[in-house]
């Protein structure tokens, strides 16, 4: 518990300021204080992946500023934006993620991409194609590295029904 040097107020440790008083805490050692602002929130959501489809056509897509698909892997969602005018997007929450593919013909590995399909027990999008991710292999390893970070966070399991 830190107290508040104005009023005496205990707050919690994580507190910046006195929730009494509202004045800013300057409580603990100084270790302490480094000590939480280098330690990570583990709700805390993080960019893990940015992208957008990267075979040929888009490619000139892109150049012509028309290429309306963006991907986001973060630690905790998936989010999907379409569109060039009207904005739609899509998100996935991680924990709800069952199983991922990477599919990659001849033509998408001379391109260096591929299509990433994952599968989710969400009602609205229980399959969501990433079309077209250059680098799909370490793209993939990367979301299914964060689903299992996410899973094991709020400890979920998985189970068949058989």
């Amino acid at each position: 518990m830190i107290y508040c040097t104005n009023c005496g107020a205990e707050n919690p440790d994580e507190s910046n300021f006195c929730g009494k008083c509202g004045k800013p805490l300057h409580g603990g050692s100084q270790a302490q204080q480094q000590q939480r602002a280098e330690t990570p929130d583990p709700k805390t959501e993080k960019t893990l992946w940015e992208g957008r489809p990267s075979d040929l056509g888009d490619q000139i897509r892109t150049g012509l500023l028309m290429n309306n698909v963006h991907y986001k892997l973060t630690s905790q969602r998936l989010i999907i934006t379409t569109g060039l005018i009207g904005k739609k997007t899509e998100e996935l929450e991680l924990v709800r993620i069952k199983d991922v593919a990477l599919e990659r013909t001849v033509t998408d590995r001379m391109m260096g991409v591929g299509t990433i399909t994952v599968f989710s027990t969400d009602p609205s999008t229980p399959e969501i194609k990433l079309e077209d991710v250059k680098d799909a292999e370490k793209v993939k390893d990367i979301l299914r590295d964060a689903v299992r970070a996410e899973k094991e966070t709020y400890r979920t399991r998985y189970r068949e029904d058989l």
